[in-house]
C-alpha cells in the first residue's frame, strides 16, 4: 500500500536535515580557533585529560612567577651584598693602615673619618629595598632595618682573640673565619688590664693573654678548658704551674654569685648591642663602669723549700696563712667601656620562602632572603653564651668600635683586635653573599626546568585538544558543499513559496 507523505511532513524532514548540516558546519567553524574540545560532550575522555593538563599549566605558571620574583629579590640582594663586601674590604685595608706605628694623631683622625663614611655607606646599603620591601629585614620587610645612632653610648670593650689565642683558650674546633672569639675587657684602679672569659668565669691578666699562654704552650699544655667543665686546666697541670709561677689566671666571683665560677652572664650587665644597662642584679648602676667583681687568684703558688719533682724543680705549694688557710689575692675590677655610636636592627630572623616546585613546602630550600643575623653575625654581647637575643648588627657595632679606637689613636689595638674584627666582618658578609648567590643559581636552574616543563605541558594539551587544520579545511569544504547542494535541491523540489521561505 502506498504511503502518502504530506507536504508538511516532507517540509519538516527537509528542514531538519538542512539544520543538521548547518550544525555540523557551525561546529567545524568553532574548531577553527585551534581547539577541538570546547565542552565535555565533544570528547569526555580527552576533556578530562585537558582539564588535568590545564591545571598543571596553571601551577607551572605560578611557580615560574615565584621563581622570577625570587630571582629579582636575590639579584638585588646579591648586588647590595657585593657592594657592602667591597666597602668592608676597603675598611679592612684602612684598619691595616691605622696599625702602622708611623701614623700620628692627625693621620689616625683622617683614617677614622674615612672609616665612619664607609660604615655609614654599609648601613645605607643594608637598608636597600626591592619595591617597597626591605631586603634584609626578614619577614618584617616593610620596616627599615638599620639605624645608626647620632649620639655615643658606653659600650663594653671586647678583647678579640687571634687565631693562636683561640686555639689555646677555646680549642682547635672553632670557626675563626666567620665568628669572633672574645672576652670582656676589665681594669683595676691601678690601670691594669684583665680579660674575662664569659663562658667559664676565668679572668686573665694582660701579660698572660699577650705572652704567658705561649709559655704554657711551650710546656705542652695545648688548652685550658677541656670537655669536662670541672677541669680548669687540661694536660700537664703540675708542669704548667711549675713552669709559670704567677700564671695570671683568676676565677670570677661576682657579688651576687660568689663561689660560682662560670655563673657570670653578659645579659645581666649589657644589652645585646653591648651597651651597659642601668639596672644590674645588684641594683641601680650609678656610673658607666662602677660594676665590680671580687676576684680570687686560684693559682698563686710558692716554691716548696723541701720538695722537688723528678727533674729537681721545686714543687709549687698553695700560699697559706698562719692557720693553714689558703691565701687568695683579691682584686676589684671594673668593666672597661668605650664611647661610640651604635647601630640598631629592627628586622627579625625569619626567612621569606617562595615555592618553586610542587610538593611539600621546604622553607630551608625555598628561602630567598638574608637577614641581619646572616650579614653581621654575633659577638660576645649576643652570642649563645651571652643570655641575650641576637642583635642583628653585631659586626657593625664591632666595626664602630674599631673606628673609635682608630680615632683615639690606639694603634696597638688596631693591629691586633681591629684587624681581626675587620677580617671576620668581611668573611661573615662574604659567606652570606655566597649563600645568596648559590641559592640564585639554584632558582635559575629551576627556571630552566620550569620552562621545559611548560613546553611539555603545551605539547600534551596540543595532542589532546588541538585541531587538525588540514582535516578541518577539507571537512569545512565538504560540509559547505553539502549545505549548498541541499539548498539547491530544495529549491527544485519544494513548492516555490516554501523554497522562498527557506
Amino acid at each position: 500500500m502506498a504511503v502518502r507523505m504530506s507536504s508538511t511532513q516532507f517540509m519538516f524532514n527537509y528542514q531538519h536535515s538542512l539544520n543538521l548540516a548547518y550544525q555540523k558546519q557551525t561546529k567545524l567553524f568553532e574548531n577553527a580557533d585551534g581547539n577541538s574540545i570546547h565542552r565535555p560532550s565533544d570528547n569526555s575522555l580527552d576533556y578530562s585529560r585537558l582539564l588535568r593538563y590545564q591545571n598543571s599549566m596553571s601551577e607551572n605558571e605560578q611557580y615560574r612567577r615565584n621563581v622570577d620574583t625570587a630571582l629579582g629579590w636575590m639579584n638585588h640582594s646579591e648586588s647590595a651584598l657585593d657592594h657592602m663586601s667591597q666597602i668592608i674590604q676597603t675598611f679592612t685595608g684602612k684598619t691595616v693602615d691605622a696599625a702602622n706605628d708611623s701614623n700620628n694623631e692627625s693621620d689616625m683622625m683622617a683614617i677614622s673619618k674615612e672609616m665612619m663614611v664607609q660604615i655609614q655607606e654599609i648601613v645605607s646599603t643594608a637598608n636597600s629595598q626591592e619595591g617597597d620591601r626591605y631586603l634584609f629585614s626578614g619577614q618584617r620587610d616593610l620596616t627599615k632595618p638599620y639605624t645608626l645612632s647620632q649620639t655615643e653610648v658606653d659600650r663594653g670593650l671586647a678583647k678579640t682573640l687571634d687565631n693562636s689565642q683561640v686555639s689555646f683558650f677555646r680549642g682547635k674546633n672553632v670557626d675563626v673565619q666567620t665568628s669572633l672569639t672574645q672576652m670582656l675587657t676589665l681594669h683595676d684602679d691601678d690601670g691594669n688590664t684583665y680579660y674575662l672569659d664569659t663562658i667559664d668565669g676565668s679572668i686573665y691578666t694582660k701579660d698572660f693573654m699577650d705572652e704567658g699562654y705561649k709559655d704554657a704552650v711551650a710546656l705542652g699544655t695545648t688548652k685550658l678548658i677541656d670537655e669536662d667543665p670541672d677541669n680548669f686546666i687540661s694536660g700537664n697541670k703540675e708542669q704548667f704551674r711549675i713552669g709559670y709561677l704567677d700564671v695570671g689566671i683568676y676565677q670570677a666571683e661576682t657579688e651576687n654569685q660568689v663561689g660560682n665560677p662560670g655563673g657570670f652572664r653578659v645579659s645581666d650587665y649589657f644589652d645585646n648591642r653591648g651597651v651597659l644597662k642601668d639596672e644590674t642584679p645588684m641594683g641601680y648602676r650609678e656610673s658607666a663602669n662602677n660594676i665590680t667583681m671580687q676576684l680570687q687568684n686560684e693559682f698563686q703558688y710558692v716554691e716548696s723549700e723541701t720538695e722537688t719533682d723528678d727533674e729537681g724543680n721545686p714543687i709549687m705549694e698553695v700560699r697559706r696563712d698562719e692557720n693553714g688557710v689558703p691565701m687568695h689575692e683579691t682584686k676589684v675590677l671594673h668593666f672597661t667601656t668605650i664611647k661610640q655610636q651604635i647601630v640598631d636592627y629592627a628586622g627579625d630572623d625569619r626567612y621569606i620562602s617562595m615555592v618553586k616546585l610542587n610538593g611539600a613546602a621546604d622553607q630551608a630550600a625555598d628561602t630567598v632572603n638574608a637577614t641581619g643575623f646572616d650579614l653581621f653575625g654575633v659577638d660576645i654581647f649576643d652570642d649563645e653564651f651571652s643570655g641575650n637575643e641576637k642583635s642583628g648588627a653585631a659586626m657593625l657595632n664591632q666595626m664602630l668600635t674599631v673606628q673609635k679606637q682608630v680615632e683615639n689613636a690606639n694603634m696597638k689595638w688596631a693591629s691586633s683586635d681591629g684587624i681581626t674584627v675587620a677580617k671576620v666582618s668581611s668573611s661573615t658578609l662574604t659567606f652570606a653573599e655566597t649563600k645568596i648567590g648559590t641559592r640564585a643559581q639554584l632558582y635559575d636552574s629551576f627556571k630552566t626546568m620550569l620552562d621545559k616543563q611548560e613546553d611539555n605541558i603545551t605539547d600534551d594539551i596540543t595532542n589532546v585538544s588541538a585541531t587538525d587544520v588540514a582535516q578541518l579545511a577539507m571537512d569545512l569544504m565538504t560540509q559547505q558543499m553539502l549545505y549548498n547542494l541541499s539548498l539547491s535541491m530544495g529549491g527544485r523540489i519544494l513548492p516555490q513559496t516554501l523554497a522562498d521561505y527557506l
